[in-house]
């Protein structure tokens, strides 16, 4: 049995993540096609617009086999940690191979992008430091001083997908895995606002929070459509603003994303702000990007940090969220070669700090909710395993 892996927020699945799963079973000609997917919350410290119970749903409705989980460790982090996290998952369980998105499908330029990556030229070295003094963003330094290094626009460095896509290629190389690594050019723009039959997650996102569900789920299969139930959220606000309130210097300057006597600045403005997004406006400049910053706004949430990154450097076991019905031979097929733990129900995980992290992420992303019904805690423990037919 031929496997394909993909990595994912679905965060919804839409119509473009469709075709991407299209694409991976043309390509590698696979059998079967599995999901590492994160949880509540994002690579760049959003909230999940729907339950990772949910999403899965969307995905398996809509030709994914299995989805396992992508840890909040490893999902709420730089893309390098979250590339490490993902491939580990996969190449674990003995995927043949990884499919993911990019800006381009030009391999030979994502592997000469992963080596640059790896092993630095002091020349390249060197203008990124320069570009850094000048106050720019280490991944605008790092894109322009590239793009000059192979005379190529610096807009093309900086794409999101593609910074991802070389570090899938990095983790792939670090593991000695075997992973065969196979690209699908992304359509559409990551950000794009504009709505239609293939839309970006962020438009999708916009969407449902203006109340324009119908204008949404056109742009998402339609098999994905039964789980998509918009339900009312607020913001993090007095969950994040107490939390960091009542951190010290030193608790702050542990957290993963802060550096170079951020926490200075973050204990000064968390004091003053009102909210989370007037934080990250106090917080924001050239050097710090938003995305930086509300991951990191994110970890001290949900109580992330250095000596946890620490203390599990890599997945310990693969949790299965859910899988399709007739997708049995693909689970003994798993367990004969995976090398990880396959684990699907919470309560065996209890004691493990990376479940614990995982338990407080969801317990706050319920909080974020109105509806009674979905802000209980221990939904970790309760939600059972997916099955969709």
């Amino acid at each position: 049995m031929k496997i394909a892996g993909i990595i994912a927020e679905y965060n919804p699945f839409h119509n473009g993540h469709a075709l991407h799963v299209e694409k991976a079973r043309q390509l590698t000609g696979c059998d079967r096609v599995v999901a590492c997917m994160s949880g509540h919350f994002t690579q760049r410290g959003e909230s999940a617009v729907f339950s990772k119970w949910d999403r899965a749903r969307m995905a398996l409705a809509c030709g994914v086999d299995a989805v396992f989980e992508l840890p909040a460790l490893f999902a709420v982090r730089t893309a390098d940690a979250f590339a490490r996290g993902g491939v580990a998952i996969l190449d674990g369980l003995g995927a043949d191979a990884l499919c993911f998105g990019s800006e381009t499908d030009d391999m030979p330029l994502l592997q000469k992008l992963a080596s640059l990556r790896t092993e630095e030229p002091q020349a390249l070295s060197r203008r990124i430091r320069e570009k850094l003094d000048e106050g720019k963003a280490h991944a605008r330094a790092r894109g322009e001083a590239i793009g000059e290094l192979l005379n190529m626009p610096a807009e093309r460095m900086n794409r999101p997908n593609l910074a991802l896509a070389v570090e899938y290629l990095r983790a792939i190389a670090q593991r000695g895995s075997d992973m065969v690594p196979v690209a699908v050019k992304r359509v559409g723009d990551y950000h794009d606002p504009a709505l239609g039959h293939i839309a970006s997650a962020t438009a999708i996102r916009a969407a449902f929070a203006r109340g324009e569900a119908e204008r949404a789920l056109m742009a998402m299969p339609e098999a994905a459509r039964p789980w998509a139930v918009p339900q009312a959220m607020h913001g993090m606000d007095d969950m994040l603003l107490y939390r960091l309130r009542g951190m010290d210097l030193q608790a702050l300057a542990a957290l993963p994303d802060v550096g170079e006597g951020l926490e200075n600045r973050l204990y000064k403005c968390c004091r003053e702000a009102p909210g989370r997004d007037a934080l990250l406006e106090a917080l924001k400049c050239k050097r710090y990007t938003r995305a930086r910053l509300s991951r990191m706004l994110t970890q001290a949430l949900i109580g992330m940090d250095e000596d946890l990154i620490r203390a599990v450097p890599a997945p310990r076991c693969a949790r299965l969220i859910g899988m399709r019905r007739d997708a049995e031979g693909l689970l003994k097929a798993l367990k004969k070669r995976s090398s990880l733990p396959i684990v699907s129900r919470g309560a065996a995980l209890a004691g493990d700090p990376c479940f614990e992290l995982e338990c407080r992420a969801t317990d706050i992303w319920s909080l974020l909710h109105d509806a009674p019904e979905l802000r209980a805690a221990g939904r970790e423990y309760r939600e059972k395993f997916v099955v969709v037919d």
